[in-house]
């Protein structure tokens, strides 16, 4: 809540849109028709899932399908969705957060009902129990991916912009503190897309606790299935620059701080 984005993010994006692409780029090496199924991070908020659209920048037109928690998702139009798709294309790839709930009550009960100890519940399986129906029910090639941890900690993916970002952040928090300003959230102030430029504001962390700032429906396509291109401008700078990796022995190398 209260801010354009938060440290991580972009890099998280990066991470997630490099990947779909190498995704996309396996799947369309097979000659069968298949449908490909991508778990991605995401409870109530769909941002993450929903920067896949970025790979359009690129000449791609998977994910061919994208499902965030903020739309409605319903079996019956998801079957459909790709019995449409596979028409076009000979290989499907859907995103879908992990979040996502159906708003058919037959399969409300679809995902696992644990609990973590603060009363959330376990998302994994969504992807696993969409690829499971349309084996059953469309019955081509079909599998399923949970990126899992990996979206969040791919450090040799990390996005310039975002490092930049989260330093320039971290030294401003430090400064306030050093002020005597406390109880506050540091914040990204998104000015302009294009030049692409933010302002280092803060909020108090009491708005922010417990909140969630949702994808914007406006930028959910009316099939709900898809993103549109309204989203792009925001997502494009977030992802931007590729930082020098360090390695040794052919392998990125990791700093441990004591």
């Amino acid at each position: 809540m209260y801010t354009d984005h938060t440290p991580g993010f972009g890099s998280a994006a990066r991470y997630l849109t490099v990947t779909m692409q190498e995704i996309v780029q396996d799947c369309n090496a097979y000659n069968l028709p298949s449908v490909t199924i991508v778990e991605i991070m995401g409870r109530n908020a769909g941002w993450l899932t929903a920067s896949c659209c970025l790979l359009r920048d690129t000449g791609e037109t998977a994910p061919h399908l994208i499902y965030l928690p903020e739309g409605k998702l319903t079996l019956h139009g998801f079957l459909n969705d790709v019995r449409g798709r596979l028409k076009d294309h000979n290989t499907v790839v859907v995103a879908v957060s992990e979040g996502c709930q159906f708003a058919d009550a037959d399969h409300a009960d679809a995902l696992s009902g644990a609990v973590d100890s603060f009363g959330h519940k376990y998302l994994s399986g969504i992807g696993k129990f969409l690829e499971e129906q349309v084996r059953a029910k469309i019955g081509c090639k079909v599998r399923s991916i949970e990126l899992n941890l990996m979206q969040r900690c791919s450090s040799h993916l990390a996005s310039a912009t975002d490092l930049d970002e989260a330093e320039a952040v971290g030294r401003a928090g430090v400064r306030a503190a050093l002020n005597g300003d406390t109880g506050r959230m540091m914040t990204f102030h998104r000015v302009s897309d294009e030049p692409y430029r933010v302002e280092i504001r803060s909020v108090d962390a009491a708005l922010t606790a417990n909140g969630e700032r949702t994808f914007p429906t406006e930028w959910i396509a009316p099939a709900q299935n898809q993103i549109t291109n309204a989203a792009l401008p925001y997502f494009r700078p977030l992802v931007a620059g590729a930082p020098e990796i360090l390695h040794k022995n052919g392998m990125p190398l990791i700093i441990h701080l004591r």
